[in-house]
């Protein structure tokens, strides 16, 4: 046997062991990767549901915040009696009040039957719209207490009303006003407004 090769038998255990070494560094190495992009993988999906959850969320609280205001205008709306039964004594109480308050000298009405309004698109399932027309005669000191009158309507928040027109006539002759009495007569067209569920109405007798 040769020196040379004892020298070659030699190196052979340093070289195995070094491979072995290696061997074990890259298994190391490949297992440490596969750890790392698992938990990275881990990460972008908690970071991913964690979007989701935020996103519901909001959605859940603008959601209760929108439902919360709806409530809030419903019931502002049922206690100004636009909801349910038409309240007409209500409105003809308040109409007296404002008439009161700005000093008429005469006050005639009618109020017609309440008639089902059917808006073009926008009839509701559970819901329906009405209308009870009315006719007001007013005898005025002059024509600015009919503005009066109808701004003082609106602060008593009686219900939802839509006024159509109004004619007024000068009750004086020549060009003497009274301070005492009236001196404009107004006829006006008006249109009170209720809602009411579908399964409650009853048809009014024609």
């Amino acid at each position: 046997m040769s020196r040379f090769e004892l020298d070659t038998a030699a190196l052979r255990r340093p070289l195995n062991s070094l491979l072995l070494i290696l061997v074990a560094v890259a298994i190391l190495l490949w297992t440490s990767i596969r750890y790392l992009d698992g938990r990275q993988a881990q990460l972008r999906q908690a970071r991913s549901d964690l979007n989701i959850l935020r996103s519901e969320y909001r959605r859940a609280v603008e959601a209760g915040g929108i439902l919360q205001t709806s409530r809030k205008r419903y019931e502002e709306l049922r206690l100004r009696g636009f909801v349910g039964k038409e309240p007409r004594l209500r409105w003809i109480e308040s109409l007296r009040n404002s008439g009161r308050d700005v000093e008429l000298y005469n006050l005639r009405y009618t109020l017609r039957q309440r008639r089902p309004i059917h808006l073009n698109g926008h009839d509701g399932e559970h819901y329906q719209l009405f209308g009870s027309p009315m006719q007001l005669h007013l005898d005025l000191l002059h024509e600015g207490r009919l503005v009066d009158f109808f701004g003082a309507l609106d602060d008593d928040r009686a219900a939802v009303y839509q006024l159509r027109s109004c004619t007024m006539v000068p009750d004086f002759s020549g060009a003497t006003v009274a301070a005492d009495k009236a001196n404009v007569s107004a006829d006006c067209d008006m249109i009170w407004y209720t809602v009411d569920r579908l399964q409650t109405v009853e048809e009014d007798p024609i």
